[in-house]
């Protein structure tokens, strides 16, 4: 029993000798694709869908159509996007090139969708409050749930990674550390969550993105039974800003037991198991569009912002 809880905590060990100052998206990535996939997978879901909440954001991606009537696809390429950055960091030229395409989809998708009755635009605390949400809600997930919580050491390297994700995409004060990053997000948060209908479309649309996720691990035979499951657990996974702004009503005490016991007994099952020996995602990842993993990343996004062939 001693020798089986020593190999559980090996990976865990392996990152506290790693040099966090330049090793930070390495220790990044062995969370997401090790340590915790199935926690990271679901509350990168969320993460999508915390970003999505602001009345001007949700108006902005509405009138793009992409998450409303093109959802799996724009959620399978933003996909395979955030894998490059998170698998290779940002000094090896795979995680460069995916900036530059999602800041090109960026760029392209407010022009496209402006007119002469209105300029559309992100301001830059818009995209710090979507960078910072991408990082925070994952740990604050994993903290909550996964067989183990994250350390300081983890904590750090997720703000060294994204904050160069930050720097890449241009933006300003960017702050300066995991807790000055996570007041931004919460103070935002207040400022600005609240109910829109746009907001709940875009929860109609992306509830799905959610619960895949979710299921994924189950036998075929579960995953109909899984779904009206994680249905029924929404309301307890999103937080209460999230609820406000989608118009979700808040979850029973005797609902938000079950959700979380549930999830807690999964973690401690897992908490008994050998660590991975190999990533959860393979590399390159390969999706519904491109089941060989055969694309190219300026093919990735939307038609109109990266000027390539729509695809069926």
């Amino acid at each position: 029993m001693k020798d089986a809880k020593g190999q559980r905590y090996a990976r865990l060990a392996e990152i506290q000798r790693m040099d966090v100052e330049t090793e930070y998206s390495h220790i990044w990535w062995l969370g997401i694709g090790y340590e915790y996939p199935w926690d990271f997978s679901v509350a990168g879901a969320l993460a999508t869908v915390n970003s999505v909440a602001p009345p001007h954001m949700a108006a902005l991606l509405v009138r793009t159509g992409e998450i409303t009537e093109n959802t799996h696809r724009r959620m399978e390429h933003f996909g395979l996007i955030a894998m490059q950055m998170v698998r290779h960091g940002f000094k090896n030229p795979a995680g460069k090139a995916a900036v530059r395409q999602m800041n090109r989809i960026h760029k392209n998708a407010v022009k496209h969708i402006s007119d002469d009755q209105q300029q559309w635009s992100i301001s830059n605390e818009e995209y710090l409050f979507v960078l910072a949400t991408s990082m925070l809600i994952p740990v604050r997930w994993v903290d909550r749930y996964a067989w183990r919580p994250t350390t300081p050491k983890e904590r750090v390297a997720a703000y060294l990674h994204i904050a160069e994700q930050g720097e890449l995409m241009g933006l300003r004060d960017i702050p300066g550390s995991f807790e000055e990053i996570a007041r931004f997000h919460d103070d935002y948060v207040e400022a600005n969550f609240r109910y829109s209908a746009e907001a709940a479309k875009l929860w109609e649309a992306l509830e799905p993105t959610v619960v895949e996720p979710m299921v994924g691990g189950l036998p075929e035979r579960l995953r109909q039974t899984g779904r009206r499951a994680a249905r029924a657990a929404m309301p307890v996974l999103l937080t209460p800003q999230m609820r406000l702004a989608f118009g979700v009503e808040d979850p029973s005490r005797l609902r938000r037991l079950l959700v979380d016991s549930a999830i807690r007994l999964r973690s401690a099952y897992v908490r008994r198991q050998p660590p991975r020996n190999e990533a959860a995602y393979p590399d390159p990842l390969p999706s519904p569009s491109y089941p060989a993993a055969d694309y190219r990343i300026e093919d990735l996004g939307p038609a109109h912002t990266t000027g390539a062939q729509a695809l069926d």
